[in-house]
């Protein structure tokens, strides 16, 4: 039977993810002796940051994609065959690890964007696309770069023999976030869910560092202006830092949230479920002022960076030019975000390249940077960089996180299909929905079956070019963490992917110009 806490209502939130990491069994004896830490299960720590942090049966029942007879022998959209290059785009990401980077991943301004572009370049050229370049620019803001940092809990006798200072590893600086002094040391409150209204009254936070719970309903983007909000008036009534706890699953880096007001750092749901239990254990027994922690942090801004483009053309019928887009760069190992969209879209370079006749028009495929560095935005530098190409552009199209399993937050199970995804249409032309709901209904790739005309993201840095901006795109349970890994990747849902934005295209390049912009 597993055993439970029982927490002040302040933290009665919390028991509702101790499931996703296990009990944390209390003793019941008083400040001293007993075993380290009150005896609570101590977190396993971040772990291996390569391999998914929910359980994926190896048996999961994944439909077969849809294939019209006339697209069987169609080798380059084979799931199979996509996949391949999602684990060498996600080693790229790994590189950057092995190399020392605390936060890794396909970053624009480093060594392993610039890699994974020159390979990008190398498959368009093997494709049979022309002119293929890598288009290198300058950034026109400096980037918030974290180097060293470190959440540590401070062991006290009065805790149980043998309580020694404990690392949070799941620790992650949030943008923005310094400490002049490079450490701070101070007590610890937890000051409740970021969706409570009321916050702890300034004798209470004054001088202490603050810890506060989210909850993502699905992935950390939902949740960017309640914690950030919140985080701010703990700072204003008097908190010297701010632990976010995400309540996901397992321990993750997750890189999200910024500039809030202070020195801040995500915690992984396990290190945050034992550091809370702590806090209220140490209440319970009366200990003053309870648990401390020190937090430190290098991080700099840098200046002079540059980043690249990787850019390929199909030569059309007409001048007339349909852009293709996906971003490479990615936090941690980045397999959903954007490895997956990467890949597909070299898969459709070479589907398009391959065939006996040119497209109506002319089919740019950009692999931008940017999407994840402030200062290097990939599309905008596009645009800049090539007006002649701009001038002649009828559609932009994006594709980004397209074939990630859906993993249900809650009980975090995994279901046998790809997360849904919504549909955008910056102009809602009719033609263009009814273009994406038949390809759905032939492909059963997973959009929701209501379009909008949102398209945040990379398709803001084409908004100047005037046409319409189409793209598919989710932001998951793993969106932004170390847990978006190569096997939380549906390998039948890239070819689904692949093959919907195949035909997509396809009709789009043939559809009078009217229709695309009524």
């Amino acid at each position: 039977m597993r055993s439970h806490i029982t927490l002040s209502t302040r933290t009665t939130l919390l028991v509702t993810f101790i499931g996703a990491i296990g009990a944390v069994p209390l003793t019941a004896q008083g400040p001293g002796g007993g075993a380290p830490w009150f005896g609570l299960s101590l977190p396993s720590g971040l772990g291996n940051p390569h391999v998914p942090v929910v359980a994926i049966p190896a048996d999961l029942p994944l439909p077969a994609p849809l294939v019209p007879a006339a697209e069987e022998a169609r080798p380059e959209l084979a799931g199979v065959r996509i996949v391949a290059d999602v684990e060498t785009i996600t080693g790229f990401s790994r590189a950057s690890r092995a190399v020392g980077n605390r936060l890794w991943g396909r970053i624009a301004g480093f060594p392993s964007l610039t890699d994974t572009m020159e390979w990008v370049a190398e498959q368009f050229r093997a494709a049979g696309l022309r002119d293929v370049q890598v288009q290198t620019f300058e950034a026109s803001a400096g980037m918030w770069w974290p180097r060293e940092w470190e959440v540590s809990l401070s062991g006290d006798g009065r805790f149980g023999d043998g309580t020694v200072d404990l690392v949070l590893e799941s620790a992650f600086p949030t943008g923005g976030s310094e400490i002049p002094d490079g450490a701070i040391s101070a007590p610890l409150v937890f000051a409740g869910a970021i969706t409570e209204a009321v916050i702890l009254s300034g004798d209470v936070l004054r001088g202490r560092i603050a810890v506060q719970s989210v909850r993502p309903a699905g992935g950390v983007y939902s949740e960017r202006g309640g914690t950030v909000e919140r985080a701010r008036a703990l700072f204003e009534a008097g908190a010297v830092a701010v632990l976010n706890v995400v309540e996901q699953t397992g321990n993750m880096h997750v890189r999200d949230f910024g500039n809030c007001g202070g020195p801040c750092f995500n915690l992984g749901t396990a290190d945050g479920a034992f550091l809370i239990a702590a806090i209220e254990e140490a209440a319970r027994r009366g200990i003053e002022p309870g648990i401390a922690a020190t937090l430190s942090l290098s991080a700099q801004t840098l200046e002079g960076l540059t980043a690249e483009n990787a850019v390929g053309i199909l030569e059309g019928e007409s001048d007339e030019v349909v852009i293709v887009n996906a971003h490479a760069d990615g936090w941690f190992d980045g397999a959903g975000d954007n490895g997956d969209g990467l890949a597909v879209l070299l898969a459709l370079a070479r589907h398009f390249a391959s065939q006996d006749a040119r497209p109506p028009r002319t089919l740019i495929f950009v692999a931008s940077a940017g999407h994840h560095g402030s200062g290097l935005n990939g599309p905008s530098n596009f645009v800049r960089m090539n007006p002649e190409i701009g001038e002649r552009a009828v559609l932009a199209l994006n594709l980004e996180h397209v074939s990630q399993l859906e993993i249900r937050p809650g009980d975090w199970r995994v279901e046998a299909t790809e997360q849904p995804m919504g549909f955008g249409i910056s102009n809602e032309a009719p033609f263009i929905a009814d273009t994406a709901l038949r390809g759905m209904e032939r492909t059963g790739f997973n959009l929701r079956p209501t379009f909008g005309s949102g398209v945040p993201g990379d398709l803001g840095g084409y908004a100047p070019l005037g046409v319409p901006r189409v793209q598919a795109i989710h932001s998951g349970p793993m969106y932004h963490t170390s847990g978006d890994v190569l096997g939380t990747i549906s390998v039948p849902g890239l070819e689904r992917a692949a093959r919907f934005f195949a035909f997509f295209i396809e009709e789009l390049a043939n559809a009078p110009r009217a229709a695309l912009d009524p």
